[in-house]
């Protein structure tokens, strides 16, 4: 009788958490989710690029795939001054994807959360390489990989950025005190 009650408790409490767990309530991350704030974009008119950001010595950081681009404190390295990311990678299906470093100021130890998707079109920004892309790509806090010069307190992750058609596209990347968005090229190799 008391393994049968104990049962029933297990069943109706999982029940209550995997209930809680699909309405958002202590999802860590909703907090992040704030709206999109993009920009507009005008028919015909030029991608406004980010650039990177001239208060970082980006030697020093000895980031993956160059400068990182935008404001920080979390920056995309997306090569050279470019701000261009070529999709090189056919992946699954209709996506195409290209390596990215994500790089964290050690003075940010907050997580972050990137979103994006295309300012001249309707396609979205998708993340990693499973057959169906994350709509999003999360730096926990703490989360890094180690590289060779890495600056005391910095973190980094790779992630795999997947686009399905070229355009003007941007991230939306928001911690516990920020939120920016960086502007970006997104080509395709056919």
């Amino acid at each position: 009788m008391r393994l049968r009650l104990a049962i029933a408790v297990l069943f109706l409490a999982g029940g209550v958490l995997a209930s809680l767990a699909a309405a958002g309530v202590g999802d860590e991350w909703k907090p992040l989710r704030r709206p999109l704030h993009l920009p507009e974009l005008a028919a015909g008119a030029a991608c406004p690029v980010s650039r990177p950001d001239p208060r970082i010595d980006w030697r020093r950081t000895h980031m993956f795939g160059g400068p990182g681009i935008g404001r920080g404190p979390v920056y995309p390295g997306l090569g050279g001054h470019s701000g261009l990311l070529y999709a090189t990678r056919p992946t699954y299906g209709p996506w195409f994807g290209e390596k990215v470093f994500w790089y964290v100021l050690p003075s940010y130890t907050g997580p972050a959360l990137i979103r994006g998707r295309r300012l001249d079109g309707p396609e979205w920004v998708r993340f990693d390489g499973r057959k169906a892309p994350a709509p999003e790509l999360r730096v926990e806090r703490g989360q890094t990989v180690s590289w060779a010069g890495q600056p005391a307190g910095s973190r980094g992750i790779p992630s795999g950025v997947r686009i399905r058609a070229p355009g003007c596209y941007a991230f939306q990347i928001d911690g516990t005190s920020f939120s920016r968005t960086v502007v970006f090229v997104g080509d395709i190799a056919r």
